[in-house]
């Protein structure tokens, strides 16, 4: 009888502690999506979760900031679709912080699973919770997410004064040795970019997955680095990551990547969503301004930029970051939302004064970032002045060129979209359709 109990007993234990050692973890993730629809995309979690039991949805940040809807509504129907869809974990991209500090306290009001290790508030506290640990079955997940610490360079003073950035690398090993034991699987999500990742995965021994962002690089199969798989899925929601964790006799992966296809149906829950928000800002968005012949790609789009600004502000020269324009024109009908689309992030225009010598220094810094914007003189007098119309971006001191911080800067109370959005209609667009009468 006692032999039948104890073998009834250790066959109970057996079964007990089989989820750990033989459960599959299935990780989808996203990264980059910057407000771009999630419709198509839910459709492909829907079907993912149907194929799996334990499965979780992470991403690695900028989730906000690229579209209009995204930039006038600072994030807010970003919030809701995550919210709709059951994201479990994200992390800060830099793009993140474009619309201040109230509007990710907002979101983490809301409810966003926002996760950071590595920024502060001046108290020293974590601005989101330094990490989470998700139980998927038996399985332990310890999901932890890092901020590049060049956010504060690419970003407005504004919007993230107060905040410190850390080094990731000390503070994720700190926290890995405290929490030794009390975990499984240990996911990092990461907006720190490809070539990072891959270091952070060599300095910091016990990272089983890193999600990685920022670098918008398309990982059709995870990259091994020592044993840390490291996977990457592009931008804007073209893919969905789908990394199968087992814990059969130790911990063995595979990865993949998802297309969300064009011809991908939208989820009905999401485009309800998306309709609402769309609603709210329709007259605005689709007012026509004039029609493009053969339309325009977005280095065309970057050079009528810079004449537009040095056009209207009268400045000598024009300078403009090449990351500030987002996208083409399309051609024939050309609406407003065409316009926010090239500029989303509500950037004013700004004309600093500058010495000949440090305009000499301008032109300098710009040779070696070869893919921004300039119209103005390539050869400078020293003893003369010289005005350059920019971005306030552009105009603080950690953004690239830091020569503009020590001009004497005009702000010209108006925004760089609306600047390019008169040039558009009232030199490069024609009123009419061509072949319209």
């Amino acid at each position: 009888m006692r032999k039948n109990l104890a073998a009834g007993l250790l066959l109970l234990l057996a079964v007990l502690y089989l989820p750990v050692y033989g459960q599959e973890l299935v990780i989808l993730h996203t990264n980059d999506l910057h407000g771009q629809s999630l419709a198509r995309l839910a459709t492909v979690l829907e079907e993912q979760r149907q194929l799996y039991e334990q499965l979780i949805w992470v991403d690695a940040g900028d989730l906000f900031s690229g579209t209009a809807i995204s930039t006038l509504l600072q994030g807010q129907a970003e919030e809701a679709a995550v919210l709709e869809l059951g994201l479990a974990a994200i992390t800060f991209g830099n793009h993140d912080f474009d619309f201040g500090l109230a509007a990710l306290e907002r979101s983490l009001a809301a409810g966003v699973p926002w996760v950071c290790l590595n920024v502060f508030r001046a108290d020293g506290t974590t601005l989101a919770p330094p990490f989470f640990i998700r139980e998927a079955g038996s399985i332990r997940v310890l999901i932890t997410g890092l901020a590049t610490p060049d956010t504060p360079r690419m970003s407005f003073p504004d919007n993230v004064a107060g905040l410190v950035f850390t080094d990731p690398v000390p503070a994720l090993q700190k926290l890995l040795d405290e929490q030794a034991g009390n975990y499984d699987v240990c996911v990092v999500l990461s907006h720190l970019g490809y070539g990072e990742d891959q270091l952070l995965a060599q300095r910091v021994p016990g990272i089983d997955v890193i999600i990685g962002g920022h670098s918008h690089t398309v990982l059709n199969k995870p990259v091994a680095v020592g044993g840390t798989l490291i996977c990457q899925a592009g931008s804007n929601a073209q893919y969905l990551g789908r990394v199968v964790l087992s814990l059969q006799d130790g911990l063995s992966a595979r990865g993949e990547l998802l297309r969300i296809a064009e011809d991908t149906p939208p989820h009905p829950r999401l485009v309800e969503l998306d309709r609402k928000y769309e609603e709210l800002l329709a007259a605005e968005l689709d007012q026509v301004i004039g029609y493009s012949r053969f339309g325009y790609v977005k280095n065309g789009l970057g050079v009528l930029l810079v004449k537009a600004l040095k056009e209207f502000s009268g400045a000598d020269a024009a300078l403009y970051n090449s990351g500030g324009v987002r996208d083409g024109l399309p051609s024939g009908q050309v609406t407003r939302r065409d316009v926010y689309a090239v500029e989303p992030f509500g950037n004013q225009v700004v004309v600093i004064t500058l010495s000949g010598a440090q305009m000499a220094q301008l032109l300098e810094a710009k040779a070696k970032r070869s893919g921004d914007f300039y119209e103005g003189p390539r050869l400078v007098d020293t003893s003369k002045t010289y005005t350059v119309a920019t971005s306030d971006y552009l105009a603080v001191s950690e953004a690239g060129y830091w020569v503009l911080a020590r001009g004497e800067a005009e702000y010209l109370g108006v925004s760089v979209r609306e600047v390019l959005e008169k040039y558009l209609a009232e030199e490069v667009l024609e009123i009419m359709e061509q072949g319209a009468r």
